[in-house]
């Protein structure tokens, strides 16, 4: 038990044996940072994750799209913009992993998810 509590439910927050730190009551997870520099790394990674996941989505739907061309017009289009769109990806993963990811939690200074 932390003497950190949830600003939702007012219930102490739990470390658990794997370092999530959890909410008993609500459930939600938290990423408590000790600086705003702290705060500002763990948000941005978390920023970055959600670009990424976004990314690898499109990335899926133009494969299939690829699959589906009939055209070389259509083929060159999708070629293009897969390769933009793993070129951000790559981008945005160096970004990330060159800052020193943390975690997949919620990056708050106590706060929660969203």
């Amino acid at each position: 038990m932390l003497d950190t509590t949830c600003p939702k439910c007012n219930v102490p927050l739990f470390r658990l044996k794997s370092g999530e730190v959890i909410c008993p009551k609500c459930g939600q997870r938290f990423l408590l940072v000790g600086s705003d520099e702290e705060e500002l790394e763990a948000r941005s990674n978390i920023t970055l994750q959600g670009l990424e996941a976004a990314l690898s989505k499109k990335v899926g739907e133009l494969g299939f799209m690829l699959e589906a061309a009939e055209n070389i017009e259509d083929v060159a289009s999708i070629g293009s913009t897969l390769e933009t769109l793993l070129r951000v990806l790559e981008a945005s993963r160096r970004l990330r992993y060159s800052g020193g990811e943390k975690s997949d939690e919620t990056a708050d200074r106590g706060g929660e998810e969203g």
